[in-house]
């Protein structure tokens, strides 16, 4: 799918405004968070003096400072809790654009990552089928070696009773044993190494659902982006149409209208939007 390079000029321009009132608004959420920092000090500043004072206090009445403290106190409080309160919706905000921003990167990000864990998950299986081919070999080896071992041992065994003396053991049995020994230490090594892939490879499924989830989150925003950036072009269209359903008595409200999208555009749609992740 080939993009149209004024689409995404158009998209390049009304992402620098996003990021523009990004940064203002940091700046702004700055600045709140610092004052109601700085408001939560002072009334903590307030509070430790104003009980400071009346811990030092003898007297069952409130002393003129006492009450002019209190007073204080409770007024920079009220500052203080206003404050964090305000700070409440415009974080809100503040993450809600920045998740907007973020979104054309973290769209990259997730194709990367879901490209990069796919190949790993076929690198795995292909690891894993060739350590079960070499585990399978050394299993028949272990089973040919075992047999043999057994066969020249009886041979052995009959020489030394057919002599009636003890002789030397032949090397080629004293190899055999060698071999059995290496053969099932290298066996038990595959076999540890076929665990860990497995494993590895059975973690990969979830890895990959929660890529996919990123990715299809970051998607809804771009999408949203591209709508919002398109739609001043024909709002007006929209709103005529809403206005005279209202005054026809459709519909209740004037300032909203529903859209009914057609199946195949919707269809369309969708295999644009897998096609996204395939063709970047």
């Amino acid at each position: 799918m080939k993009s149209n390079p004024s689409r995404r000029q158009a998209s390049a321009s009304y992402h620098d405004t996003l990021r523009s009132e990004l940064d203002a608004l940091t700046q702004q959420l700055q600045e709140a968070e610092s004052a109601a920092s700085t408001a939560q000090q002072e009334a903590d500043a307030k509070r430790r003096a104003y009980h400071e004072l009346e811990r030092r206090s003898n007297s069952t009445h409130w002393s003129v400072t006492e009450q002019r403290l209190f007073r204080e106190k409770n007024q920079l409080e009220a500052v203080a809790r206003q404050l964090q309160q305000d700070l409440v919706p415009l974080r809100e905000d503040h993450a809600r654009l920045k998740r907007k921003v973020q979104a054309p990167a973290q769209l990259e990000e997730a194709r990367v990552e879901m490209a990069a864990l796919t190949d790993r998950r076929t690198a795995l299986a292909q690891e894993i089928s060739k350590a079960r081919t070499l585990q399978t070999q050394l299993d028949a080896r272990i089973e040919s070696v075992e047999q043999q071992i057994a066969s020249d041992t009886q041979s052995t065994a009959n020489r030394l009773i057919n002599a009636g003396e003890l002789t030397a053991l032949p090397a080629a049995l004293a190899s055999l044993h060698a071999e059995l020994t290496a053969t099932r230490h290298t066996r038990d090594e595959v076999a540890r190494r076929i665990q860990s892939l497995q494993a590895e490879h059975d973690a990969l499924p979830e890895q990959i659902r929660l890529a996919r989830d990123s990715y299809r989150g970051a998607q809804a925003i771009v999408a949203e982006l591209e709508l919002q950036e398109q739609l001043p072009a024909f709002i007006g269209v929209i709103a005529r149409a809403a206005v005279a359903r209202h005054r026809a008595g459709f519909t209740r409200e004037q300032g909203r209208y529903e859209i009914e999208i057609p199946v195949e555009a919707v269809e369309a749609a969708s295999t644009a939007l897998d096609a996204d992740l395939s063709t970047h």
